[in-house]
């Protein structure tokens, strides 16, 4: 059993390392395997470690609720120039 936690653990460290790494490399697609494979790892060993991502989530969430401008409509070339006559 201490083989397999032993396992589990390390694991769960490359996962983490992978993940950042990924982010870093502006690689969001694998970011986002490896930080998912991290937290099924953290699951099997039924720890309650907190996620190291947890903080990224939190800021995404927070600039996801800022309210952006509406963004305008361009309009037709062809209104422009119907305009200038």
């Amino acid at each position: 059993m201490t083989d397999l936690r032993a396992t589990l653990e390390a694991d769960l460290a490359e996962a983490e390392r992978k993940a950042w790494d990924s982010l870093a490399r502006y690689k969001f697609f694998m970011f986002g395997y490896h930080a998912a494979d991290w937290v099924k790892i953290n699951r099997r060993l039924g720890s309650e470690r907190w996620n190291p991502f947890k903080d990224l989530v939190d800021a995404a969430r927070a600039k996801r609720t800022e309210r952006a401008p509406a963004p305008q409509k361009a309009r037709p070339a062809a209104h422009a120039e119907q305009g200038s006559a």
